[in-house]
């Protein structure tokens, strides 16, 4: 039997600029990634700054959105999230475990 677990949308424009998405450790469940339209595009995550440890390569067609779940317990990224690659996408959305809110540490 399995149980629920609050999770956290974030979503951002962000590109490579050595600043964190997301700063703490953190479990991706899933992401939504969005084409500009242009071309196809790309999302290349991160740890520990956006010359790290590659943990998510994102591939999304032109004009397209894709959603995917991560399977079992996601992915994590033990010293946050960060943007190496960002190319012909316009916004991503990465869905977390929830990292603030009263009483909740990671």
């Amino acid at each position: 039997m399995s149980f629920k677990s609050d999770i956290q949308a974030t979503r951002s424009t962000a590109g490579n600029t050595g600043t964190a998405v997301i700063a703490q450790p953190i479990r991706l469940r899933g992401i939504i990634i969005a084409s500009d339209g242009t071309g196809a595009g790309l999302l290349e995550l991160t740890t520990t700054s956006n010359s790290g440890d590659t943990l998510f390569i994102g591939d999304v067609p032109s004009g397209d959105v894709i959603n995917f779940s991560f399977p079992e317990d996601g992915i994590l990224f033990p010293k946050g999230i960060f943007v190496k690659t960002k190319t012909k996408v316009t916004a991503y959305t990465l869905l977390t475990d929830k990292y603030s809110g009263p009483g909740l540490t990671v």
